[in-house]
């Protein structure tokens, strides 16, 4: 009975082992990244402005790769990259900003440099900021066009206005907690006193 185990276990291992190695060596489709024609900066820039939900400029600060690695489908994992922004035209920006993009350019997916400033196109998905190729965004350095269109723009929100409440809340809280103990205190000695 043992034997006959063994050569059932042996075999399922080998078609698991095969199966595996055919998943890992089969060639996947490729599907390259297809944007509309360019138009003229002004009808790009009037679209970008209807149609996206934020436009900034802003510097690379870090880039986050996804937290594990697909073998089938790599380039669908979203990069997280954090941008010090400088100027914004559209959008509630605040100083520091996070973007996602595809992993890859055949995905259209924005490979992004540290250190480098960038004109971010991006639209607001499910609570995060994503953009791809085919959006304005590109190096700023190849933005002069748009960024002629654009005009001046506005500066950054200030991040640190949540945590400017955040503080306000947690002093209240305390001088709230502690009056409350010391008055406790104070009644309790009272009562206990002769």
């Amino acid at each position: 009975m043992g034997n006959w185990m063994n050569k059932i276990f042996a075999c399922l291992l080998g078609m698991a082992i095969l199966f595996g190695a055919d998943l890992l060596l089969e060639p996947q489709s490729a599907y390259a990244c297809s944007c509309a024609a360019p138009e003229s900066p002004e009808k790009q820039v009037k679209a970008e402005l209807d149609y996206r939900s934020a436009i900034f400029a802003g510097t690379v600060q870090k880039i986050t790769p996804p937290s594990w690695f697909r073998i089938i489908r790599p380039t669908a994992d979203p990069v997280k990259v954090t941008f010090k922004v400088s100027e914004v035209w559209k959008g509630n920006i605040g100083r520091q900003t996070i973007v996602y993009t595809a992993l890859g350019s055949d995905s259209c997916g924005v490979e992004y440099l540290k250190g480098t400033e960038y004109i971010v196109s991006a639209s607001l998905n499910s609570k995060s900021m994503e953009t791809n190729l085919c959006s304005m965004t590109k190096p700023l350095a190849d933005a002069s066009n748009e960024l002629a269109v654009l005009g001046e723009g506005y500066p950054p929100a200030d991040n640190d206005s949540g945590k400017v409440v955040f503080s306000i809340i947690a002093i209240t809280a305390t001088i709230i907690v502690g009056g409350a103990v010391v008055i406790r205190i104070i009644r309790h000695r009272r009562k206990f006193s002769p």
